[in-house]
């Protein structure tokens, strides 16, 4: 596995999120730049992320939702995002998160994996939740994981 060194917290600007979420979100709407600034403005929202991979997360008093996940195609497959969500999940916890939960396409056979290799585990279902572009909706999968 190759390692990549993570950047500090707000390290990409929302323009750079933006491109990354573009990049790696081919069957969904992407995020705009607009609402990744909008989103890292609100309290309790936090970013961990390296050039290529970012993780953004919500802590709302003891849960930490992960809103979005994004990876360059060029650094997928390399232990980057799992690298990045730990950051993420240490980050929430080291504030007061007890649990984090999160919801992915039913199709993201290697998101999937990598939440289960950080034993998340599968606690719902979300019928026709994803919209894409020219084909039919996916169903979501709630993940869940007890943090302490």
């Amino acid at each position: 596995m190759k390692f990549v060194p993570l950047l500090p917290k707000h390290r990409l600007s929302a323009a750079e999120l933006a491109q990354l979420h573009q990049q790696a979100f081919t069957k969904e709407r992407p995020w705009s730049a607009l609402e990744f600034k909008d989103l890292i403005a609100q309290p309790g929202v936090f970013l961990t992320c390296s050039s290529h991979c970012f993780a953004l997360g919500r802590l709302v008093v003891d849960e930490v939702e992960i809103l979005t996940v994004a990876c360059a195609p060029s650094h997928q497959r390399q232990g980057l995002a799992r690298q990045i969500i730990a950051q993420l999940l240490d980050e929430a916890t080291s504030h007061g998160s007890v649990w984090s939960f999160l919801e992915v396409a039913s199709d993201n056979t290697a998101a999937i994996s990598v939440y289960q290799g950080l034993e998340f585990e599968e606690v719902g279902q979300r019928k026709n939740y994803y919209k894409r572009k020219n084909t039919a909706p996916c169903d979501a999968l709630i993940f869940r994981k007890y943090l302490i």
